[in-house]
């Protein structure tokens, strides 16, 4: 009896337009010069597979070691970019520096160039998502968007929305926090290995990892993956994934079907840098800029000795949080400084039994989250 053989989905060799296309919707690309000269492929849905008037914008933030196709990958009926312009809405899909789509400078080569990765997410906050935000406010012809963030895209919208006398915020009408992150100290993830007490953290990594692009050893994966997956494997392929490793190899709530898509498309890039600065984060538990390790070096960053630190207390932008207390990257207690400092929550699901990656991919998504976020933008930021 001959063995079934499985056929590969196309959707693994699919880059983000042609994923899009194949399922019916129009796609632009288009390119996003930062002031540091970073170029960021960001990619617009303008409308829905049997419309042409296009609605108002929103733009979907993908999280750490992640890309805009994270927003597409399910079926459409599941995927939040989906949903979003099916309902009306022009969806953009960012992309941070130093992932697949955004690997480009006007002076550095990210293959050559030590340079080009001398970034972390201070820098998505501060020059990333205001460069993404008023080109598509420029493109549209509109005053203002609405903002979905997950993991990595929460951290940095807390970073950049609660700056003191932020103008940026003034332009986002509505902000949905999918696994938010701006505490880190109590992360289930393995990166807390990685984060040990030492002084040298920041030497520590650049010895195990270098200084350009995150990309871990086999080697290093596989025991970072002890930790992740414990004695019994759950899936072999997602525990040498790194992004599994970190955020969680459970995926009960997945499509198993779709996984070969998600482990083609995972993970995207990023700098050493950025990830030290998670690392940071967890030693100290203080949200705040990358610290240079001295006070010295800091006094030449920031003209003060200690890293300056991040104020989500004056985000006044209406905002949704949803999470969950099985969330390995964004852990209960972490999530309690959000609830316990932001001004401004409209609403809180607490959705339980979900892992960092379900609140994009989860099969039951659409239901547990997607549906009430539609019918909250559609309170706050009506799609005409």
């Amino acid at each position: 009896m001959k063995s079934k053989v499985l056929k590969r989905d196309p959707d693994c060799d699919l880059n983000i337009t042609q994923l899009i296309q194949s399922k019916g919707y129009p796609c632009e690309e288009h390119k996003v010069t930062t002031s540091d000269g970073y170029i960021l492929g960001i990619f617009r849905i303008p409308h829905g597979r049997n419309a042409s008037s296009l609605g108002r914008p929103v733009l979907l933030q993908h999280g750490l070691l992640d890309a805009a196709a994270t927003w597409v990958m399910n079926l459409p009926d599941q995927s939040l970019a989906y949903i979003l312009v099916d309902a009306g809405y022009d969806v953009w899909l960012g992309n941070m520096r130093g992932n697949y789509y955004s690997r480009a400078h006007v002076k550095y080569n990210p293959d050559h160039d030590e340079a080009f990765w001398d970034f972390s997410w201070d820098d998505m906050a501060r020059d990333d998502l205001p460069s993404m935000i008023y080109y598509i406010l420029n493109v549209t012809q509109q005053t203002q968007i609405g903002y979905v963030g997950h993991s990595q895209g929460t951290l940095i919208a807390f970073a950049e929305f609660g700056r003191p006398n932020s103008v940026l915020q003034d332009s986002v009408s509505f902000y949905a926090a999918l696994a938010p992150v701006a505490h880190l100290g109590h992360i289930k993830s393995p990166i807390k290995y990685l984060s040990s007490t030492s002084k040298e953290l920041e030497l520590y990594w650049h010895l195990l990892f270098g200084r350009n692009e995150f990309l871990p050893s086999s080697y290093l994966t596989k025991w970072l993956g002890t930790f992740a997956c414990g004695e019994f494997i759950i899936d072999r392929l997602l525990c040498q994934n790194i992004l599994f490793v970190l955020c969680g190899p459970e995926n009960k709530n997945m499509n198993n079907s779709r996984m070969p898509v998600y482990l083609s498309h995972e993970p995207d890039g990023t700098s050493v840098k950025n990830m030290i600065h998670y690392a940071q984060g967890v030693q100290t538990n203080i949200f705040r800029a990358y610290d240079y390790g001295s006070p010295q070096k800091n006094q030449l960053h920031y003209n003060q000795t200690t890293p300056p630190e991040y104020n989500i207390h004056a985000v006044k932008i209406p905002t949704a949080i949803f999470w969950s207390s099985d969330d390995w990257l964004a852990d209960a207690i972490d999530v309690a400084y959000i609830f316990d400092n932001l001004q401004n929550i409209v609403y809180e699901k607490y959705v339980p039994g979900y892992n960092h990656l379900d609140f994009v991919w989860a099969i039951s998504a659409n239901k547990l989250i997607y549906s009430d976020l539609l019918n909250l933008m559609r309170k706050y930021y009506p799609f005409n």
